[in-house]
């Protein structure tokens, strides 16, 4: 996919290929890296001892299909890392859903009746991830979304020691985060090669009064909701926008057409089909 995929927006894996192992697990980042994906959007957590985990909840229950409840902040990394995450009811076996069901259906897809699945995989720490990213020998993007306040001065700790830094770019959906972000890169200085991101979903004048006075390399919006205009407007300003999702091909043509830098889907494999029908000839 990756030599014969060559237009834009970039594919980046929503919390990783989805269709092959859990979200936000190292084997669903490697697996889009070895499909040639041009990135992936990750999100993170903090432990009680001040690790950076890789999940979407500050909790277990999600992961562990409420099998454990603890809050994360209530332990180590490495109880953290003791728990089992099953593939089972964990994966996206359907084809791309219809446009509204990506928000009405959740994120997962029953696994299929009598289909065998017992295979388990435990939450990674962002240490690990960036030591696996350091074996990717192409040009990789990964958006990291923090979830929390918090998190700046570990993740400081740990781009200190890393090769990767360019290949990040750090952003958020939470405005306190993302205040707490902005302000800290502008005291401390961004690591050099360090992107920020934000993800305002609109283009309301409150968002866009936050747009202006921020360092950002792109900002993540919600399908639908913006224009090539929007797009062009932004681009004057140096800032580049990633679509949230939005799978299915109607959106797909649109995206194409309007300049859309990044695309966070749920279905790279399924959306990486599509163009090359539509732009390849395949």
């Amino acid at each position: 996919m990756k030599k014969e995929y060559c237009g834009t927006p970039m594919r980046l894996a929503h919390t990783g290929v989805t269709q092959f192992a859990p979200e936000n697990s190292l084997e669903a980042f490697q697996k889009a890296a070895e499909l040639g994906f041009e990135g992936v959007e990750m999100d993170i957590n903090i432990s009680g001892d001040g690790e950076i985990i890789l999940t979407h909840n500050s909790n277990m229950g999600y992961m562990t299909f409420d099998r454990h409840t603890d809050k994360l902040k209530d332990m180590t990394a490495a109880q953290i890392k003791a728990f089992d995450i099953p593939y089972r009811d964990a994966l996206k076996f359907k084809y791309p859903p219809i446009p509204w069901s990506e928000h009405a259906g959740g994120r997962r897809c029953p696994t299929p009746e009598g289909h065998p699945e017992s295979r388990v995989t435990h939450l990674a720490t962002f240490p690990e991830f960036d030591r696996w990213l350091s074996t990717v020998d192409y040009d990789f993007t990964v958006e990291v979304e923090f979830k929390d306040v918090g998190m700046c001065p570990r993740m400081d700790e740990i781009l200190a020691a890393s090769p990767n830094v360019s290949r990040y770019i750090f952003f958020s959906g939470d405005k306190a985060v993302l205040e707490e972000m902005q302000a800290h890169y502008r005291e401390k200085g961004k690591p050099e090669g360090l992107r920020l991101g934000a993800n305002i979903r609109f283009l309301t004048e409150e968002n866009m009064e936050f747009v202006r006075r921020s360092d950002l390399y792109e900002v993540g919006l919600n399908n639908e909701a913006f224009t090539k205009a929007d797009v062009d407007m932004l681009a004057d300003m140096g800032i580049k926008v990633f679509s949230n999702l939005g799978d299915y091909p109607e959106w797909w043509a649109q995206i194409c057409e309007m300049g859309v830098a990044g695309f966070k889907t749920n279905y790279p494999d399924a959306y990486t089909e599509w163009w090359l029908r539509q732009y390849a000839n395949v």
